[in-house]
C-alpha cells in the first residue's frame, strides 16, 4: 500500500447567491491505497464528507460538491519514512513538453 497525491475538482453551489461564473477549487489531497483507482474512490468518500451546507457571512446557503477525480500520482517512497512524509515532499507533479509552459499551464487554468 502507496501514498498517492489525488486531484479533485470541486464546485462551490449556493442558495441565494447572484447569478454569475461559477466557482471551483481545484484540490490535491494524499491518501494511502493499493492502486490508482482505489486512491481515487477514497480522496472520493473523503470529499464527500465534507460537502456539508454552511451560512456564509450574507446568509446565504454555501455548500462545496466533488465534480470530478481526474487524476492520481502515486508518491515515490523517499518521500515518506516510518509513515510521514519528509520536509519538502513532493506530493504532485509532471511533465510538461511546451516552448513556453508558463502561458500552457495559464490555458489550462493551472
Amino acid at each position: 500500500m502507496g501514498w498517492h497525491s489525488v486531484r479533485l475538482l470541486i464546485r462551490c453551489t449556493g442558495k441565494g447567491q447572484p447569478k454569475r461564473i461559477p466557482l471551483y477549487e481545484d484540490r490535491i489531497v494524499v491518501v494511502r491505497a493499493k492502486s490508482h483507482d482505489q486512491a481515487q474512490q477514497k480522496a472520493r468518500r473523503i470529499a464527500n464528507k465534507h460537502e456539508v451546507p454552511y451560512k456564509n457571512p450574507f446568509g446565504n446557503t454555501i455548500c462545496w460538491r466533488v465534480t470530478k477525480v481526474y487524476e492520481s500520482v502515486e508518491l515515490f517512497a523517499d518521500e515518506v519514512k516510518d509513515g510521514k512524509f519528509k520536509d519538502g515532499a513532493q506530493i504532485y507533479g509532471r511533465f510538461i513538453r511546451s516552448s513556453n509552459p508558463v502561458n500552457r499551464l495559464k490555458r489550462e487554468g493551472t
